[in-house]
């Protein structure tokens, strides 16, 4: 990682631009790139979607000895470790604050003697989609948008219509009319994180339009678009929240059944 910036200090790279170019996760580069910016061996700018850069010291840290022994990627050895990369006792605990995209500060909490933001980076790791549940003001977002560096959001009500999900066509300044991409279009094709915020107010007909992106196909068709087919990155990723006690909040079927893992948050502390 340290390397791939040091070779390239006049660009900012999004985590998706490193992990396509090094043959890794999403998740693995992510972890990889808070690690340097905690060292200070490289900068993090950006809100929505973050940047990192090289600074001063990524030079140095490129140079360090590879921590890997040869033979450690081979198919053999991933075989090995792919029974242990996921125990709890191996697990990293990171149970100090994290400072999320708006500069506030998240507390982990214990998630299956995990911290939460590892329990769900691993979830991601997996591709399990989640459902987080709970009354508001338990930290549900707080939790995502710590765990999820590059998360897009979109904030469900009753007026939230499958162009806001997919996109729509806006007139630019010229007066012409061309179609605006929506967030989950972009976290598809950038293999980003999506969260779909208080998901259960949405009308079932905007939501059934996420999910084929979701199931095994992996993919949607714009309609609105000359039909045009998109198909998701490696890292693209859904959660979704859901307040019960919300007038109007409706937890479907169709909806329940596609998040194999629903999580309670009962308090913020």
């Amino acid at each position: 990682m340290a390397r791939l910036l040091a070779d390239r200090p006049a660009d900012a790279l999004t985590i998706g631009d490193m992990a396509r170019q090094l043959g890794h996760s999403h998740g693995a580069v992510r972890n990889a790139a808070l690690t340097l910016v905690r060292r200070g061996e490289a900068d993090q700018s950006g809100s929505g979607q973050p940047e990192f850069r090289a600074n001063a010291k990524t030079a140095a840290a490129a140079q360090r000895a590879v921590i890997s022994p040869p033979g450690t990627h081979s198919p053999r050895a991933q075989t090995a470790t792919a029974c242990t990369t996921y125990t709890a006792a191996a697990a990293p605990k990171q149970t100090g604050p994290i400072r999320r995209a708006g500069g506030q500060l998240y507390h982990p909490r214990e998630l299956a003697d995990l911290p939460d933001v590892e329990a769900l980076n691993r979830l991601r790791d997996a591709d399990v989609p989640v459902l987080l549940y709970g009354p508001p003001g338990t930290g549900k977002t707080s939790l995502v948008e710590a765990a999820f560096p590059d998360l897009l959001t979109v904030a469900g009500d009753g007026d939230t219509t499958v162009g806001d999900l997919i996109g729509e066509y806006t007139q630019d300044d010229a007066g012409a009319y061309v179609f605006q991409y929506g967030p989950l279009v972009t976290a598809m094709t950038e293999g980003r994180a999506l969260l779909i915020d208080d998901a259960t107010l949405i009308s079932p007909k905007v939501l059934a339009a996420l999910y084929p992106a979701m199931d095994g196909r992996r993919q949607i068709q714009v309609k609105a678009h000359k039909g045009e087919t998109i198909k998701a990155e490696p890292g693209f990723y859904v959660v979704a929240g859901h307040n019960p006690g919300v007038h109007g909040a409706v937890l479907t079927e169709a909806l329940a059944s596609r998040f194999s893992v629903q999580i309670q948050i009962g308090t913020d502390y």
